[in-house]
């Protein structure tokens, strides 16, 4: 399929599919040049692009999507749980700091509006 089927069935705009496959997000063989110049997206690619929307979506880095993308296939459970595991671990710290960064403006915001 064309950019443009792809985009429209995963919601992305081209530009951003162009970005993940600058960025060497695609496994060799899901994104194809006719010769032509066109790129050319196998079925393999919408799937990829599902997984790297919902790695993103789940806190994880291109960089790191990346790496763990090479080997998500050839993984066990085991392995896969692993991953997600120590990615939780350090979504529930992001979300502590915040938390106390959160509640850290609140306080300054009630002093602010107590000597408004």
């Amino acid at each position: 399929m064309r950019i443009g089927e792809l985009a429209r069935l995963t919601g992305l705009a081209p530009s951003a599919i162009r970005y993940y496959e600058e960025r060497d997000m695609f496994s060799p063989g899901q994104v194809r040049r006719s010769p032509n110049g066109y790129r050319d997206y196998t079925p393999e690619a919408r799937q990829r692009i599902e997984l790297i929307l919902a790695g993103r979506a789940a806190g994880f880095s291109l960089d790191d999507m990346r790496h763990r993308m090479q080997h998500w296939a050839t993984m066990d459970d085991a392995e896969r749980i692993a991953i997600l595991a120590e990615q939780q671990d350090q979504l529930d710290q992001r979300i502590a700091a915040l938390t106390r960064s959160r509640e850290g403006i609140a306080h300054v915001l009630g002093v602010l509006r107590e000597r408004a």
